[in-house]
């Protein structure tokens, strides 16, 4: 069958540059929405901790409640480092695309699932952890802002990892490897995300 034919036959057929551009474009759209959220969620912690409105950065106790602790930062730095592990097995992954290398790939792309998974149930023990509720004071709703941001990076790179390593593991990669570039953008800016959060709880 001729181009021509198979053209007429699916006339709703793409050709796969097509597709991959719109999905690059797809995929830097929701960096940049998500850098901004993020970078939004650092301006109000360090603003509502510089104004520290009648002693509500960090209530202290009350007839109906305890003062509220801070975190320590520790938890989150330790987080930053998963993601950047992950992003290193990530990376490895890419690269034995860009060799042919379809072993390395797959095992790269299962090593980053599996980082993932330990940062996103690690940061869901530390939410847990917690030792205030949203509601008591300032601090308190960044943290769960900062973290539940975090949680949710984790939880949506899980996903994406799942899905690249299974393609990875049907070999759907030989040919192009597009899909794997975009996902260390993102395990790039995830990463980056933590550090920043690790960053601004560092300062209490």
């Amino acid at each position: 069958m001729s181009v021509e034919t198979h053209a007429l036959a699916n006339p709703h057929h793409e050709h796969p540059d097509v597709v991959g551009s719109r999905n690059r474009l797809g995929a830097i759209l929701i960096l940049v929405a998500d850098i901004t959220f993020a970078l939004g969620v650092l301006f109000v912690y360090f603003y509502l901790k510089g104004q520290n409105v009648n002693g509500m950065w960090l209530p202290a106790a009350s007839d109906s409640q305890s003062a509220t602790t801070p975190v320590s930062s520790s938890g989150a730095w330790a987080l930053a480092l998963v993601a950047a592990i992950g992003l290193l097995a990530h990376r490895f992954a890419l690269m034995g695309a860009r060799a042919k290398n379809q072993a390395q790939l797959a095992l790269g792309s299962l090593l980053a699932l599996l980082i993932s998974l330990v940062g996103l149930i690690y940061q869901g023990m530390q939410i847990s952890s917690a030792s205030f509720t949203v509601t008591m004071g300032a601090y308190a709703s960044c943290y769960y802002l900062i973290a539940g941001l975090n949680f949710m990076h984790f939880a949506f790179t899980v996903f994406i990892s799942l899905g690249n390593w299974n393609r990875s593991r049907l070999g759907l990669y030989s040919a192009d490897h597009w899909h794997v570039t975009i996902v260390e953008i993102w395990w790039v800016w995830m990463t980056l995300s933590s550090v920043l959060g690790a960053f601004a709880l560092s300062f209490t």
